[in-house]
């Protein structure tokens, strides 16, 4: 008897030798099978690899306004806007409201990266 299969993967990898270890570990863990399984022989094949999607931090030119939308805000520091929405709303970063909007000030944003920023082994809190 030789049962062939067929199968279709996306993994999350840094290299492709590290995808093929990633493959070929669920190739040797054979779920919902029961009963003598042998594996005679494995072929992974890298199809395509793709990068996946990073936010790089924009530019803060110096000559812009001294307050930033929350969308920009996010922009510069390189994180997503409803992160930044919700460290306003926890109150880990200082923000102001003109009129029904929050906006957040360069010097505020400066003060964030300098207060957040570590050298070495560092336990979050």
């Amino acid at each position: 008897m030789t049962r062939v299969q067929v199968a279709e993967r996306f993994v999350r990898a840094t290299s492709e030798e590290d995808a093929a270890q990633k493959v070929q570990a669920e190739f040797d863990r054979p779920y919902g099978y029961f009963g003598s399984w042998k594996t005679t022989s494995s072929e992974v094949d890298i199809v395509e690899a793709e990068q996946t999607t990073v936010i790089h931090p924009a530019n803060l030119a110096e000559g812009g306004p001294l307050l930033l939308s929350l969308k920009d805000a996010a922009k510069a520091l390189g994180i997503s806007y409803s992160t930044l929405y919700t460290m306003a709303t926890n109150g880990e970063i200082e923000w102001v409201l003109v009129g029904s909007r929050k906006y957040v000030s360069r010097e505020h944003l400066l003060e964030f990266i300098k207060s957040n920023t570590h050298k070495g082994y560092y336990a979050a809190r």
